[in-house]
């Protein structure tokens, strides 16, 4: 600021001090307007002018505003009005300051808002604060975890003041919580007000500092989060166990225990959570579950159990798989289209199936049962010492000794040299004499079917009989050692000479048969063409030389006439006894 100070007079002459007669002398102050000026609404300036008469008398005047159109025509200062003009705005924006991960806003990120205030008015204000409206996506409150806190104002003023052109910085943290994912995101805005010296309260609606978003003023400083929901299913089963009691866990009727691990693998909380398994005979235990936070893990909810079928172990596994669905929020529990589902998982497959395409393993869960597949093949025959020219009855049995169902046995029962084929029975299949083989459809489990093969034996050849698994259908045979039998006979050599001549020449001189020392409880019985017995030996040994001992003969110590008779042998071990005819010839 300068002067007043002493310009000129309208008088040629003239000087600062002295007025001549109706001369004016002109004074000039210059003033550069403060801001308490400001803040009073203006300010006002008079001024007094002295002087003396040459006769000592003093004389003074106020000075006027020279307008008389205000009313006041003389003395009134002179009055600069300066109108206030009163405002303020506020901007906030919005930062990351630890991103715990993934990158962006999510769960548990640490978020600082910066508020700034500026006084864009032209007048000092006072009583300055800030309201904070903070909320969810949904419009639900959420809370700071500090702040919002004043840091400091550009020109130095204290909290609450502004100077014109000032800005006050204030900050609030917020760590994203669950609540605020589930919403899709957060906004908060700031109230910003203030009072003039006048008492005008003037206000602003935060802005969020970015223009580009077509919105200029007075928008919300909103951060949204994309709803990712997904939720992940493994199945698994417990280890087999007896639970049938027949000493093999995994067999015919034993339970399958599963266990169902259900995961939240998204970024927002899961509702109505449930699982289907649509194996039939399957029975599924549990849920639903009412909500999964993200990762939230549940392994106890839902079990199941199934009972092993013979289905299952000719199959040799049990394979399924389960589903789970869920609601996201804002999903409709009536419509299972916005559902968030996933295919159960086996983790023990490295197979790694993705079927939904949802990122997650879909492979079945497949669970080994215990399978046994063994075929038993016994022989035996009915006499292991017949005679030469008996029949032999062979009993073969094909059993199924495992759990497994057989189809398509094929068993191989040749006759060998030694044997000549009589008939053949079975109870179930059929058998051909031609190839040799028993032909069965199907064995369950513990079923057992018999052919029985009667032959004759005879006199030379192989009598070892074997009987063993030719093809069969339904798995690995778990015992190989048990899939063949065999049966032999060793035969007797019983030939009848059926012709021999008493002569006492000690040339075919007795009745002989071969190996009859073998059968000491034989009995020998011979008759006449009429059926008269005519010798009876009991304990024959080849010692007859066609001397009559029957009792239908006079004389029983005769020798029988030359001639054909008849006999009858019963070798006394229980087979049928041997007839057949034989001739005396004598010469002499």
């Amino acid at each position: 600021a300068t002067g007043p100070s002493f310009i000129s007079t309208n008088q040629l002459g003239g000087v600062d001090g002295t007025l001549r007669v109706g001369e004016v002398a002109t004074y000039e102050a210059t003033y550069v307007i403060e801001q308490d000026a400001v803040d009073a609404g203006g300010f006002s300036n008079s001024v007094v002018a002295s002087g003396d008469s040459p006769a000592g008398t003093t004389v003074n005047d106020t000075s006027d505003d020279d307008d008389d159109t205000d009313g006041n025509t003389e003395d009134d200062p002179t009055v600069t009005v300066i109108p206030e003009n009163p405002s303020i705005e506020a901007v906030k924006t919005v930062a990351i300051t630890n991103d715990v991960g993934p990158a962006g806003a999510s769960l548990g990120d640490e978020v600082t808002y910066t508020i700034t205030v500026e006084n864009t008015g032209n007048v000092t204000l006072d009583g300055v604060a800030i309201v904070d409206t903070f909320e969810d996506a949904n419009g639900n409150p959420l809370t700071f975890v500090t702040g919002p806190t004043f840091v400091s104002a550009d020109l130095g003023s204290a909290e609450g003041d502004l100077q014109v052109g000032e800005v006050a910085t204030y900050t609030a943290t917020y760590v994203i919580e669950q609540d605020a994912v589930d919403a899709g995101g957060f906004s908060n805005s700031v109230l910003a007000d203030g009072d003039s010296p006048a008492n005008t309260n003037v206000t602003d609606v935060s802005d969020d500092g970015d223009d580009t978003d077509g919105n200029t003023v007075d928008d919300p400083t909103v951060i949204t989060i994309l709803a990712e929901p997904s939720i992940s299913l493994i199945k698994t089963t417990l280890a087999l166990a007896d639970t049938n009691g027949d000493g093999t866990p995994g067999s015919i009727d034993d339970i399958i225990s599963y266990v169902f691990t259900v995961e939240n693998t998204g970024n927002v909380t899961l509702t109505n959570i449930d699982v289907q398994d649509v194996l039939p005979g399957l029975t599924l235990n549990g849920g639903p579950i009412a909500q999964l936070l993200p990762g939230e893990v549940d392994n106890t909810t839902f079990t199941a159990t199934y009972q092993i079928t013979q289905a299952d172990l000719d199959l040799g596994t049990v394979t399924n798989t389960s589903t789970v669905s869920s609601e996201a929020p804002g999903g409709d529990v009536n419509d299972p289209s916005d559902d968030v589902t996933d295919i159960s998982d086996d983790p023990n497959d490295p197979t790694d199936n993705d079927v939904n395409g949802n990122g997650n393993p879909d492979d079945p869960t497949v669970t080994p049962v215990n399978s046994i597949f063994d075929l038993d093949v016994r022989k035996e025959v009915n006499n292991v010492q017949p005679v030469v020219g008996d029949n032999v009855v062979f009993t073969i049995e094909a059993a199924n000794i495992g759990n497994v169902t057989a189809t398509d046995i094929v068993i191989s029962e040749q006759l060998p040299s030694g044997y000549v084929f009589v008939s053949a029975i079975t109870t179930g299949g059929t058998y051909s004499e031609v190839s040799g083989e028993w032909t069965i459809n199907q064995l369950d489990p513990d079923q057992v079917e018999i052919l029985e093969i009667t032959a004759e034996v005879l006199g030379f050849g192989d009598y070892e009989n074997t009987a063993f698994v030719l093809s069969s259908v339904g798995g690995t045979d778990l015992n190989p050692g048990n899939d063949n039998a065999s049966a032999a006979v060793d035969p007797i050599c019983l030939t009848i000479y059926n012709e021999f001549s008493p002569d006492g020449n000690g040339i075919n001189d007795t009745f002989v048969i071969d190996c009859i020392e073998r059968f000491p409880n034989n009995t020998l019985e011979v008759f006449n063409r009429w059926g008269n017995k005519v010798y009876t030996k009991k304990g024959y040994l080849n010692d007859w030389e066609g001397i009559s001992n029957g009792r239908s003969v006079v004389n029983q110590s005769e020798e029988l006439p030359v001639g054909t008779y008849y006999y009858v042998l019963d070798l006394g071990n229980g087979s049928e006894p041997r007839v057949g005819w034989l001739y005396i010839n004598r010469q002499n």
